[in-house]
């Protein structure tokens, strides 16, 4: 169910009013751009994501159905926009791994306390296009792997493969940024 304010927002965007875009922009442009960050390779790519998806949720609010809520409308758009993107830039042609075999069942086995939020980011965007995007739809947003495949336009045993070498990479980058940490402790 709706809340006043994002009724009131619905209503005023799809008017043209410019306090309810404002208000649009204030309350979701933060997850927009949280979003547009983790698919994009740097920040200006980001901001041109961010301006392209924020002028298309606001000529789209014809499309919004009440069965949900504003913020997941707005995060199910991004996402896809982003993977449009991504796809139209023909970055996602990846080399067929279907045949590699993958194990998740250490997938949330590591702690990554105290390691610096740009630390961690800048180890996801280093990551293949591929990896990432994968990594990305399948840990931090939760979207199902069949969906993920159905998105990237690859099997689900790609996907699968894509998101465990992106593991296994970052898994890589953190044990190496911990080393590293050591030997600066013991200097």
């Amino acid at each position: 169910m709706l809340t006043e304010k994002e009724t009131e927002i619905i209503e005023g965007c799809r008017k043209g009013d410019r306090e309810s875009q404002k208000s649009l922009y204030l309350t979701y442009g933060p997850l927009i751009k949280g979003i547009c960050m983790r698919y994009s390779e740097d920040d200006q790519e980001a901001e041109d994501f961010f301006h392209d998806i924020f002028v298309f949720i606001l000529t789209h609010f014809e499309h919004f159905n009440k069965i949900t809520t504003l913020g997941g409308w707005i995060r199910t758009i991004t996402i896809n926009k982003c993977i449009d993107y991504l796809r139209h830039k023909k970055l996602k042609n990846a080399i067929p791994m279907s045949s590699l075999e993958c194990d998740f069942n250490d997938a949330a086995s590591h702690d990554y306390d105290g390691i610096p939020m740009d630390d961690l980011r800048a180890f996801i965007l280093q990551l293949p296009v591929n990896q990432r995007t994968a990594f990305n739809l399948y840990v931090i947003d939760g979207i199902k792997q069949e969906e993920i495949a159905e998105m990237m336009q690859m099997t689900q045993n790609n996907v699968s493969t894509l998101i465990s070498r992106a593991r296994a990479t970052l898994r890589k980058r953190i044990n190496e940024y911990w080393s590293k940490e050591e030997k600066q402790t013991k200097i």
